[in-house]
């Protein structure tokens, strides 16, 4: 099934379950096994297979003990900042430039013989 990420947020819960559902599969972890090696509650796990909310600490917990972290890249990433900021820094730089003193004349003044 094709989710798209604007659906509605039971209905990406629910596919979460499903998909750790079949990691857990793939692993063959049962949910007490799985809570253990997570250090979260059995129950939480159970709650996570039926589609409930979780908290994303636990979430990460529970990917990284079935080796399913690859979505976490994503939100490591530092925002590529967009050309209207861009734009402001290189504006307030330059404008800290304008405010400073002019520099003195370098070298001594000629004086009249």
């Amino acid at each position: 099934m094709n989710i798209k990420a604007t659906a509605p947020i039971n209905t990406l819960l629910q596919q979460i379950s499903v998909h750790i559902e079949a990691k857990m599969k793939q692993a063959g972890l049962k949910k007490k096994e799985l809570a253990k090696l997570a250090g979260i509650n059995q129950n939480t796990v159970t709650a996570i297979m039926s589609g409930g909310d979780t908290k994303l600490s636990t979430l990460i917990r529970v990917t990284r003990v079935l080796g399913d972290t690859e979505w976490l890249l994503s939100l490591l990433e530092q925002p590529q900042k967009s050309p209207l900021e861009r734009l402001n820094k290189t504006t307030a730089s330059a404008q800290v430039h304008l405010d400073k003193p002019l520099a003195r004349m370098m070298g001594r003044r000629k004086t009249e013989s």
